[in-house]
């Protein structure tokens, strides 16, 4: 029975760099790498992502850049945050038309969620200099090797300018997801990045996910933040752009083990280059995504929510077996959450076995698969106990 149960994870698409309009990677010129799209963006780059979302019935996390949003200048003078801080003029470089389409664009989508990723996506010196793209870190001395998180007043001030540009378009969606640009430097310790942390629970966000520790299921809770980390397996490169999914491989294999749950994309992957025809993206990612859910320790997440709720569940809860019966013990899951989790988690069993009898909560189909089931367990204690026929 051990092979036939698992609490699967609950697999949540994560794609960076939406808000761009200029897609050129300018590395060479020390600016940003932006989206590596040899065009601009425009506005049926994100009603695809909307109907992919729609598709698998997911709010997509979406990492949004908005430095280029600036139509009111707000960025001139700001040493650190941008690329040429002293003549700073997207007011009059902004193709306003375009932006106000790409507004309404991202801001009615349904399935798009708006995740902070960052002004500009780097850290510049005085002169405009591109420091490192590691937005939030830097190099405390000339010619160190290793990175360090900004002082908590810079990073103070960046989250207060991207407010600023946020709220003068009128963004409504409010952001409760972090991920820091390029990811975080792995030298740093839990201490070292608090004050990043600390910035993110005055802003109210609840979730923070980037590549940092290197391990596929790691996860912990820095305050009440709860960080988790992107599935170091699974990668496409980063600025491919008319990705046919039908080539790709799966987002986990039975025989891995460990399997992470969030999927880290960019842009591009979902978009074609000629934009008119972006709309021939949406039936092989969905079928793609699709064929990831029959995969046994796999399900569809709805949101970012519920993954890192089932993420918990899975990775921390004991599962023991006496004959028929599975013990569910849940009581690492809730002490490890330092916010209030939710009574409800996922569970999958193969088809030749049914729930017969529950003690401890409550058990109700949710999914049907062609090798097994999903269940939804609302619990009423620490222990379920399932009888299975």
């Amino acid at each position: 029975m051990k092979n036939s149960v698992i609490l699967p994870a609950a697999l949540q698409l994560c794609v960076d760099d939406i808000g761009w309009f200029r897609g050129s990677d300018d590395r060479y010129l020390g600016k940003p790498s932006r989206t590596g799209m040899p065009r601009h963006h425009v506005p049926e780059d994100y009603t695809i992502l909307n109907e992919i979302g729609k598709g698998i019935g997911q709010k997509i996390v979406a990492p949004f850049v908005i430095g280029e949003w600036d139509k009111d200048n707000i960025l001139r003078g700001e040493v650190g945050p941008t690329y040429a801080p002293e003549n700073w003029d997207r007011r009059r470089t902004i193709n306003m038309d375009l932006a106000e389409r790409c507004f309404e664009a991202a801001e009615s989508s349904e399935y798009i969620e708006n995740c902070h990723h960052g002004l500009l996506h780097g850290n510049y010196d005085a002169n405009g200099g591109q420091i490192t793209e590691m937005e939030h870190f830097y190099y405390k001395n000339p010619g160190d090797k290793y990175l360090y998180t900004l002082p908590k007043d810079d990073i103070e001030r960046r989250f207060e300018l991207y407010f600023k540009i946020y709220d003068s378009w009128g963004f409504k969606k409010p952001i409760r997801t972090f991920s820091s640009p390029t990811n975080v430097p792995q030298n740093l310790t839990t201490e070292d990045i608090l004050p990043i942390a600390e910035v993110l629970e005055e802003y109210g966000m609840k979730y923070w996910f980037n590549r940092w520790k290197g391990q596929i299921c790691y996860s912990e809770f820095i305050g009440n933040t709860m960080y988790i980390e992107k599935h170091r397996k699974f990668g496409i490169p980063w600025n491919a752009y008319d990705v046919d999914p039908a080539y790709l491989f799966d987002f986990y294999e039975e025989k891995d083990g460990e399997f992470g749950d969030i999927m880290s994309t960019h842009w591009p992957n979902f978009i074609k280059y000629n934009y008119q025809k972006n709309m021939e993206c949406l039936e092989p990612w969905v079928k793609w995504f699709k064929k990831q859910a029959e995969i046994f320790g796999l399900m569809l997440s709805k949101d970012i929510a519920f993954c890192c709720n089932q993420h918990i569940y899975r990775t921390k809860s004991k599962l023991s077996f006496d004959n028929n019966v599975l013990t569910i013990d849940v009581s690492d899951a809730v002490s490890f959450s330092k916010t209030p989790l939710d009574d409800e988690f996922y569970i999958s069993i193969k088809s030749n076995l049914v729930p017969a009898n529950i003690e401890g909560g409550t058990i109700e189909l949710y999914e049907n698969h062609k090798d097994f089931n999903n269940y939804k367990i609302k619990r009423s204690g620490d222990k379920v106990v399932i009888t299975l026929n």
